[in-house]
Formats: structure tokens, sequence, C-alpha cells
């Protein structure tokens, strides 16, 4: 109901009719109204358009009318014709044919929302009412959930969700590395999947990192608590504490063909990492919200996808040694050759860039 009556409100509003009252009503039903967003930027859409001649609005309306008349009602109404609307109301025609265009426009996009090809900032509509958000290489982003969960997405992830208002349940689906602060809501937990682990909870933060690639996927909770299944064992269910993380090693992952590991997954528990650098402590974890990339005691092999992914860059390790080396410290606002050279100080190899994003380590 509360859909049909923002409709409403805002053909009134496109139309020039509605009342301060109606206004203020308005601004609460967006306000509650998790998917205002689209609302509000299909309104400025209408608004652009705005100063198309009516004639070009009337004729544009009876094609929609005569393609779809035998679906589509207003508030239980069924949309007319020009013609009705100039009979019914004598000499007013071309006003309601506005309005009723507009109202038609509106519900045209409430009802068949997310078949459009319709982009709001990086958020891509699809068919099955899901709302993707892309992190590049190279790229890191901060994002506010219709619900109000804050999510930092890092560099090469991809994050998807449900449209929260129509479903008993806030669902998530992750392919990256996020850092979740998830607002509170006793009546829709909040679930984040991804291809190894889920993960329910009410209200808390936490980091995930589950790229498809890794053999890896990491919890780290930071404060609240969390309930987490590996996916292949749904029913078991593991519960964390603050600072603790979990660990899920996937052994199907570059193990020989034809032959099963013996245990398919190896799940650890243990406490987040904390990396002095400089008289400086780093949560290792969760520090790349910051815009800080802290590793520790980590081999070139490790930071090499972590490195990619920061700089958006390919790198091709040509000295098998290098791979073995071991680093511990922190990039901040370092370009990637700044970096190399500062890793060349701790341990000896050659480098050189080539098209900007080719690295080749030998």
């Amino acid at each position: 109901m509360q859909d049909n009556r923002i409709i409403v409100l805002l053909t009134r509003k496109v139309a020039g009719e509605i009342t301060a009252e109606e206004t203020e009503e308005l601004t609460s039903l967006l306000a509650k109204q998790p998917d205002a967003v689209y609302y509000d930027e299909f309104l400025k859409e209408l608004w652009k358009d705005r100063k198309i001649p009516d004639e070009k609005v009337n004729n544009a309306y009876e094609r929609h009318k005569l393609r779809y008349q035998d679906k589509w009602t207003f508030n239980n109404v069924p949309i007319v014709t020009a013609e009705d609307s100039a009979q019914r109301d004598n000499g007013k025609g071309r006003k309601n044919v506005w309005y009723a265009s507009a109202a038609f426009a509106l519900c045209t996009v409430c009802l068949g929302l997310f078949l459009m090809k319709q982009q709001v900032g990086d958020k891509r509509i699809a068919p099955e009412e899901k709302i993707e958000i892309v992190a590049e290489k190279g790229v890191r982003k901060k994002l506010t959930l219709p619900d109000g969960t804050k999510i930092w997405l890092n560099a090469d992830s991809r994050l998807s969700y449900n449209n929260f208002s129509k479903s008993k349940k806030r669902f998530v689906h992750l392919n990256g590395e996020a850092y979740f602060d998830v607002a509170k809501n006793k009546e829709k937990p909040f679930i984040i999947e991804t291809d190894k682990i889920s993960i329910q909870v009410l209200g808390t933060a936490f980091n995930v990192k589950a790229y498809p690639d890794e053999k890896k996927t990491e919890t780290t909770l930071i404060k609240g608590a969390i309930a987490l299944s590996v996916n292949e064992r749904p029913n078991e269910k593991i519960l964390l504490k603050p600072s603790e993380k979990l660990a899920v090693i996937d052994n199907k992952l570059n193990h020989k063909k034809g032959q099963k590991p013996a245990n398919m997954f190896t799940v650890t528990i243990g406490n987040l990492s904390k990396v002095s650098v400089e008289n400086k402590e780093y949560i290792q974890e969760t520090s790349w919200i910051d815009n800080k990339l802290v590793f520790k005691d980590e081999t070139m092999s490790e930071l090499i996808p972590k490195i990619e992914r920061w700089y958006n860059v390919e790198i091709v390790l040509e000295n098998p040694k290098v791979n073995t080396y071991r680093y511990t410290g922190t990039i901040t606002k370092e370009n990637i050759n700044q970096m190399l050279k500062a890793m060349q100080l701790i341990k000896s190899f050659n480098y050189k860039i080539e098209n900007n994003n080719e690295v080749t380590i030998y």
C-alpha cells in the first residue's frame, strides 16, 4: 500500500498539484521506504523530461496504453485513454492525460523496476531483484545498504543483495573481501553467502575475505557475535567471539586430479593479527578499510595477489627464489614503483614495469 501511495504523491508532484501536507507525507514515506533511491532517481528523470510537448506525451501514452491496456491498473482503476478522459472531464483531457501518463510511467517503474536497464551510481539492477556493486582492481568502495548497514568493499570484489523490504531475511552474496557494520534488526537476520561459507548475524561488525580463486576463506569478528557454517556442512554451526578469526581452507583447490584429499576442508579458529610497523599498531585483517595494506611475515607468493588487486597490475614472477622471500610492512600512499623499491631493500630482486600495469620480477 505504501508503494501505491508513493506513486500517487510523486505523480501529483510531477503534475504540480501536490500540497504542503502531501509533500511532508511524501518525504516521510520515502525515508521509510528502502527502495526510495530508485523512486527519487526516476522522479529526477521525469522532471528532466517534463518540457516535452503535451502532444508527444499524449502520443507516447497512447502507444503504451494500446500495448498494455489489458494488464495495467492504477489504484485498481484501469488507465483510460485521452478520449475517455476528455469526455469525462469536459475539456480537461490534456491535463489528465499528462497526469495519467506520469502515473503509468511510475507504475511501470515500480512494478518492473528490476527489469529495466537502469543504473544508479554503481548499483546494477538485475531481473531477479538483485542489486550488485562492483569494486574493480585498484578501487575500494564504501556504501550504505537500504537497511543502514555500512559496507567497505575491497578491490576486485563483487557484492549483491536482495530487496530487503520484500524478504524476511537480508541476503548478501560476496565474491572478494568486505567489511560489514550490520544494522541491527532482530526481525530480519542478515545473511552473507560466499562460495564456501555462510554467515548469519543480527547486528555486528566483521570482515569477510572470500576470493573465488583463493583456497583460504577468512572471517574476522570485530564486535558482536556471528554464527558461521561451511556450505558443505550447513547443519554445523560455529560461533565466533570478538577478535576471533575463522579460516576455511579448501583442500580441493590445487589438488592433483583423480585424488581426493583426506579432508575436503580444513577449519581453524584463531585470533586477529596485530602488526607493529614503525611504532604503530595495525589490525592486519581490517586495515584496508583505512586505505592501508598491512602484511606480516608473508611470502612474496602470498603477497602477489594482494598487490595485483591493490594496484590493478599483473605480476609475472620469473625468479622462483623470490617466491619464498618474506615481508612485514604497511602500504599507504606509495605507488607500485615505490613499494617494489622498498621491498628490494629487504630482499634483493630485479623488476620492470611496462605499460603502467605489467610488472615482471626477475
